[in-house]
């Protein structure tokens, strides 16, 4: 029997180092990977969310006025004694708010529709339609700022008779409307506008009837100041988008709700729009020598006419959403942003995205 042979004690000691090292390298490379992919799905996530807030609002800005072929700064008329509602208020296209460290300028209580927990202010309707669809405003993060964008969507609905008085009910060209009873609706051409209570809808007739309305929305007989509307004019639904820096319904990888671009659209509730947007500042073009070109550019509260305002500056600041060891600190510090223990950085990345946009408000 030949004689047996096999690794001795120092040479199996020398193979496990070996064999150690060569798994430390590879766990070590393992991590680094692992450390660059998140960093790398932290840049993308950012660049994503910043654009895409950013083209949003710049969209909804460049639409802002537009009251079809009479888009004029001209208060127009409406059917009702009470004041035009905020979500339908053509009227005022832009409405601007600066944030400050405990509020805002103008005062975000007195105008903005809200709902906190049961209790509504300043939204359409007291019960039913709009009801319990404001902005819980005590979530709004503070410093920063929050617009409003009003105008007339593409879409509209062509008369398809003239009205042959100015109660009749209006006949369309169309059944497929975006607006529904209680709305309030735009019937417009080039030479009068004007503001309506939609009572009802039967096929392609939209009534405007008297009945009583509890919120003072009561149409009177008149649809119009002159005239009667033909079947050049339209029939639009108002659309309004305030935007807004609220946290986010969801959480990261660190358990938090990162802050993310909030809109309410008409008198639809509130939606989150995208997350990873922890900031919102906005500079407002004035035109002080009526040339329709801004001459400077301030804060909301410094804007005394938002009619004369001809250009928007929008900044927003996007981070990577998740923890990827990032260094920078939060926008709005420790005291309302989450910091790890001890330190004063959270581990996001940030970036800021900005974009000078020119309106067509005034025009």
């Amino acid at each position: 029997m030949g004689k047996l042979s096999g690794f001795t004690l120092v040479e199996a000691l020398i193979g496990l180092a070996l064999s150690s090292t060569i798994m430390l390298g590879v766990s070590q490379l393992f991590l680094a990977n692992a450390k660059t992919y998140n960093l790398l799905s932290g840049q993308s996530a950012m660049q994503e969310s910043g654009r895409f807030a950013l083209g949003v609002i710049t969209r909804s800005a460049q639409t802002s006025g537009y009251k079809g072929c009479f888009s004029t700064n001209a208060s127009v008329h409406k059917t009702f004694l009470a004041d035009i509602p905020y979500e339908f208020n053509l009227d005022r296209p832009i409405i601007g708010y600066e944030g400050g460290s405990s509020t805002w300028n103008p005062n975000i209580s007195n105008s903005l529709p809200s709902t906190v927990g049961t209790i509504d202010t300043h939204v359409y309707k007291s019960s039913g339609i709009g009801a319990g669809t404001g902005i819980d405003i005590t979530t709004i993060t503070k410093g920063t700022d929050i617009i409003t964008l009003n105008y007339l969507p593409q879409k509209t609905h062509r008369l398809k008779i003239d009205m042959p008085t100015n109660t009749a009910d209006i006949q369309t060209t169309t059944q497929d409307f975006d607006f529904a009873a209680e709305h309030i609706a735009f019937i417009h051409d080039c030479e009068k506008q004007t503001f309506f209570r939609v009572s009802g809808i039967a096929g392609d007739l939209i009534e405007h009837a008297t009945t009583i309305d509890a919120d003072g929305y009561t149409n009177a007989n008149i649809l119009a100041r002159f005239g009667a509307f033909k079947n050049s004019a339209y029939v639009s639904a108002i659309a309004s988008e305030t935007y807004y820096v609220a946290p986010s319904e969801g959480t990261n990888n660190s358990g938090q709700n990162p802050l993310s671009l909030w809109r309410k659209s008409g008198i639809s509730p509130p939606t989150e729009l995208v997350d990873g947007i922890e900031d919102l500042q906005i500079k407002y073009g004035v035109d002080t020598d009526n040339d329709k070109i801004p001459n400077r550019y301030v804060d909301a509260g410094a804007v005394i006419n938002f009619d004369d305002v001809r250009s928007l500056r929008i900044s927003v600041v996007a981070t990577s959403i998740d923890d990827v060891d990032g260094t920078s600190t939060p926008t709005h510090g420790c005291s309302t942003q989450y910091c790890k223990p001890g330190t004063a950085t959270d581990g996001l990345l940030r970036r800021t995205f900005s974009q000078t946009v020119a309106l067509r408000n005034g025009r």
